[in-house]
């Protein structure tokens, strides 16, 4: 549940959420040093997809609060158990790995909102979010850590179209008098 709100307040990939150690979630600066990505399916940790997604994501309050609990929870498990600086652990390895939260997302999802969801689709979410509250596309390329705002504005085209419409009807009612 909590890696689920992580991803859709933060937009992180998947691999880039399992890859946070401790040390980069900065909460003194409220921001998510994304620095590599985890693949699970062979289990390291790597430098991330392209240059441009290794950058620093800022907590909004929500964010922050969530990864506030979860930094302490974190800390005061390795006080009791020697165990590793991984944020989102896993319970087979030593990171949380994708087939399992995919499977639990799935599951979840189909029940609680009657359609299947992927990891990915919280991306999708967050992005779509931001749009919705107006966030200029730059800022969510940038936050999304893609290349340009051109291949955030390929991949949320049916987000823009749609909020052009509402933009239309909005304008639709203004009159001189």
């Amino acid at each position: 549940k909590d890696f689920t709100e992580f991803l859709a307040l933060s937009g992180l990939r998947f691999g880039e959420a399992a890859a946070l150690d401790l040390q980069h979630v900065d909460l003194k600066s409220r921001l998510i040093h994304v620095e590599n990505t985890y693949d699970s399916a062979h289990d390291i940790v790597t430098t991330t997809k392209t240059s441009t997604s290794t950058r620093d994501v800022y907590m909004q309050d929500q964010l922050y609060t969530l990864c506030r609990r979860l930094k302490a929870e974190r800390l005061s498990a390795n006080i009791i158990l020697p165990m590793s600086i991984v944020f989102f652990p896993g319970t087979k390895r030593h990171r949380i790995e994708y087939d399992c939260y995919a499977k639990y997302l799935r599951d979840n999802s189909e029940r609680s909102i009657g359609r299947r969801i992927t990891p990915h689709t919280l991306r999708h979410t967050h992005a779509s979010l931001l749009m919705e509250q107006g966030v200029d596309i730059d800022t969510i390329s940038r936050r999304l850590g893609h290349a340009n705002s051109r291949v955030t504005r390929e991949i949320y085209l049916h987000v823009t179209e749609r909020l052009k419409e509402k933009e239309r009807e909005r304008l639709k009612g203004i009159k001189l008098i």
